[in-house]
Parts: C-alpha cells; structure tokens; sequence
C-alpha cells in the first residue's frame, strides 16, 4: 500500500490534516491561505456557504484551467498530425 503524505493546514483557525496528493507543506499552505482569503472576501455571515462558496469557486478554476490545458494539447496533436501527414505525403511523392 502507498503512503499517503499528510499535511497540516490552518484555515479560519480550524487545523486539517489533507492528503498532500503530491503537495508538500509549502504548496498545501499557499492554497490553504488562497481558501481563507477568498472566504474573506466573501460577505457571506455563515462560515460553511463561505467554505463551499471558496471550494466551488477554485474546483471551477481548476477545471477551467484542466480544460483550456487540454485544449492546447488536443492543438499540437492536431498540428503534429498535420505535420506527419506532410512528410508522409512528401516521401510517397516519387523523386525527380
């Protein structure tokens, strides 16, 4: 069985140990203080509609930023493709 990497984070003074899911200390922090200060910014009074508000809103950025990186992907294949269609066609082209 995998070991599974534990990091401790503090968010609106509430302690969570969260799976690091290849994160160490540094990153899960840095996220762990992007939550609380999107929740600040919130006007919302309850604590938990601020903590899924803050948790939709950077599962969407996430998503959105997994989308467009699949979109650049899913373009250099096509490209590369095109290109291998090129060559393909240029060695089957009989030489003068």
């Amino acid at each position: 069985m995998a070991k599974r990497d534990i990091v401790q984070v503090t968010v609106k003074g509430i302690e969570l140990d969260m799976e690091g899911e290849g994160l160490g200390v540094v990153e899960m922090s840095d996220l762990a203080g992007r939550v609380e200060a999107y929740m600040d910014q919130l006007d919302e009074i309850d604590t938990l509609k601020r903590a899924l508000m803050a948790a939709v809103h950077f599962a969407a950025q996430n998503y959105t930023q997994t989308q467009n990186e699949g979109g650049k992907h899913k373009e250099e294949v096509s490209r590369l493709n095109d290109l291998i269609l090129k060559f393909k066609s240029a060695l089957d082209t009989p030489q003068k």
